[in-house]
């Protein structure tokens, strides 16, 4: 179902539910419709849109796949299922698709963002030069969008930058909570890797501070919390540290420890110190390899000492 839509500067509901936070909206009522050209679009594709919103990525995609199968030429559909299936953390996929997207003559409402998600997939996929270039793009498209910043700050920070990756925290933080509707998760994530930048440059106290800030913001990551018990060690304030380790292993138990690549750092943080773990890993190695070895062993050195002086050689061979 091919059709033709208009390009205009306002997003669709639909549309607008899938960019990125801190993009530019229309406020209710306030219709701007400054038709540009035409695009070639398909309806499957603002459902695709409603999808992304809810979390539905698989669906999403098999969506915006099956349009674009039908109908190549639809570069919209290209930039929702790029963003589909980064969401789905299949970077490898979605790059190409949301190059393809960025670099369109077609003027749908996605287009603009493409640069952004493109950013955060070559950003997972160890390519920083690719992803300071793309959060560089979007943010001339989107001024002082935070979540942009935000990627240009870890880039800072991954390349031992401090004092860029400060500013560009900051700058996160301060358009996070200029939004219309401020998310405290954004707030956590930003404070909680300043934290990291006042880590490598030594200043403990202010991790501390930072990562207080943090969990007050959002007190259900558990990384959060047990990188403040981390750091809570490292002050010796030991009730303190384990108050924050069973917070995290709190929330992780909350989750029903389903985030197979966390659970490897919250345990050792909790386990070793109740002891569990180390009963099991003793016992099956001591009792039952311990009898089988004494015991062969001992029969063998007595036997052959005691019977071969006064037993004649044909004896032992016959015994057996």
């Amino acid at each position: 179902m091919l059709c033709a839509a208009r390009c205009v500067t306002f997003v669709p509901v639909s549309s607008a539910q899938v960019q990125p936070a801190g993009a530019e909206a229309t406020p209710p009522g306030a219709v701007r419709e400054e038709v540009v050209a035409s695009f070639p679009d398909d309806p499957r594709l603002d459902t695709a849109v409603t999808m992304l919103s809810r979390g539905a990525f698989e669906p999403a995609v098999i969506a915006a796949r099956a349009v674009l199968v039908e109908s190549p030429g639809v570069d919209r559909a290209a930039a929702i299922l790029g963003i589909a299936l980064s969401k789905s953390k299949r970077y490898e996929e979605a790059r190409g698709f949301l190059e393809r997207a960025r670099d369109s003559s077609q003027p749908f409402p996605e287009r603009k963002h493409a640069a952004h998600f493109l950013g955060w997939c070559c950003y997972h996929l160890g390519d920083l030069a690719c992803a300071r270039t793309a959060f560089e793009r979007h943010l001339k498209q989107v001024p002082d969008e935070p979540d942009s910043t935000f990627g240009l700050g870890l880039i800072a920070l991954a390349e031992d930058r401090l004092d860029d990756a400060d500013k560009l925290f900051e700058s996160a933080l301060t358009n996070f909570n200029r939004e219309r509707e401020p998310k405290k998760a954004n707030e956590a994530k930003v404070l909680t890797r300043m934290s990291d930048v006042a880590l490598r440059r030594g200043n403990v106290e202010k991790a501390e501070e930072l990562l207080e800030r943090s969990v007050k913001a959002s007190p259900v990551q558990h990384e959060t919390w047990s990188k403040l018990a981390r750091v809570r060690d490292r002050l010796g304030k030991t009730a303190a540290a384990d108050a924050a380790r069973a917070n995290a292993e709190r929330i992780l138990q909350a989750l029903g420890r389903k985030q197979g690549e966390e659970q490897p750092d919250a345990k050792p943080d909790v386990k070793p110190e109740k002891q569990p773990d180390a009963k099991p890993d003793v016992k099956p190695e001591k009792q039952p390899d311990a009898k089988p070895e004494k015991q062969p062993d001992a029969k063998p050195d007595v036997k052959p000492e005691t019977k071969s002086p006064s037993t004649p050689p044909s004896t032992p061979e016959s015994k057996p």
